[in-house]
């Protein structure tokens, strides 16, 4: 079983920005739920039912989420001494017991942002810059946003409190990057090659 590494936050509190920093280290591999979703293509039998709950900003049914992050692991042949970086699950309580048959999660990084506002203008760029249709309405990010304060928030108290670390991710990305591996270089069972 993989050990694993949590990112909690908003959407658009720097998740995914946070998890391709941590991926260029030697033995970790972020693993982004939303980038297994957006890389299906037309023609997948799964493309046209993963994409009607993210236009709306609902989120994917847990066995087919739990399903495609499996396949996804099991594909990119990651070997188990190594860290997975999750960012996009667990989502809810179910998906935290799914998950934790696939994984032994040791720590979990919340990304604390204060001002909405912020993570409003974050998702409304990556819309514009990445092609984002999840991101692209008002009333699907205010939609996505209450999800995640009812839903996905409450998945942290699934796991013991002392593996949590809150971190400020409205600082500067470089900052918030610092504030992560200070936190990792603290734990015993985390070597750098």
């Amino acid at each position: 079983m993989h050990r694993a590494i949590l990112l909690f936050g908003y959407p658009g509190s720097g998740k995914g920005t946070q998890g391709k920093i941590l991926n260029a280290l030697p033995g970790f591999h972020h693993v982004a739920m939303g980038e297994i979703f957006r890389g299906l293509k037309p023609g997948n039998p799964l493309y046209d039912e993963v994409w009607s709950y993210l236009k709306a900003g609902n989120l994917v049914p847990d066995q087919l989420v739990m399903d495609l992050f499996a396949q996804h692991i099991e594909q990119r042949k990651i070997p188990q001494a190594d860290l997975l970086v999750i960012d996009g699950i667990p989502r809810n309580r179910t998906q935290v017991n799914l998950l934790n048959q696939l994984a032994a999660v040791i720590k979990i990084f919340k990304l604390s942002v204060y001002n909405e506002d912020l993570v409003v203008r974050r998702m409304k760029k990556r819309a514009m810059t990445e092609n984002r249709p999840d991101d692209a309405s008002d009333d699907v990010i205010a939609h996505r946003l209450e999800v995640y304060r009812t839903e996905t928030e409450s998945c942290i108290k699934a796991y013991p409190g002392t593996i949590l670390t809150r971190i400020q991710a409205d600082q500067p990305v470089f900052d918030v990057h610092l504030d992560i591996m200070n936190a990792l270089g603290k734990m015993r069972d985390i070597r750098f090659p």
